[in-house]
């Protein structure tokens, strides 16, 4: 009964990696749109599924190691399919590949959405040094070419406008 207890686990395990593709999406919704409390509710929600995932994970790697006798089983699938019956192979497959699938989906959503957070805070970054003045534009060469520092000239802050 291996096939049935594993196809219930990689069941599992595809549910998991669905609900934290389902989370990813929904940052995704909020982060153009900056909205600062819906992101932390959808952070706090992907770790949940990453912990969820961890766990699933070990309970597969505990339950393999105890059928198969190895300290460190493999999760190829290949490997897996040696200890399946024959007449459950496309069942498995079926599963094993939705779980590779939503895990290339999930390494490709998590890189855009790092990207888009990147992305965001250069560009506060940068509108932060534009208004405050950056350190940079504040240092020159005179014409002894020595570095002095120029007046600071954000107009923004300054005490003549």
């Amino acid at each position: 009964m291996i096939e049935q207890e594993l196809l219930r686990r990689f069941d599992r395990l595809k549910a998991c990696y669905e609900e934290l593709y389902d989370s990813l999406k929904e940052e995704r919704k909020f982060l153009p749109r900056a909205k600062v409390d819906e992101l932390q509710v959808v952070v706090q929600q992907i770790e949940q599924n990453v912990n969820t995932i961890n766990s699933e994970r070990k309970d597969l790697m505990t339950f393999l190691t105890r059928y198969t006798g190895n300290k460190k089983p493999s999760l190829e699938l290949d490997d897996l399919l040696r200890y399946i019956s024959p007449m459950y192979h496309y069942d498995f497959q079926t599963v094993y590949e939705d779980v590779t699938r939503l895990i290339d989906n999930i390494k490709r959503y998590g890189k855009e959405n790092r990207f888009l957070i990147e992305d965001g805070l250069s560009f506060i970054e940068e509108t932060m040094q534009t208004v405050m003045g950056a350190q940079e534009k504040n240092i020159t060469y005179d014409e002894e070419m020595k570095l002095r520092k120029r007046k600071n000239n954000n107009l923004l802050f300054s005490k003549e406008v």
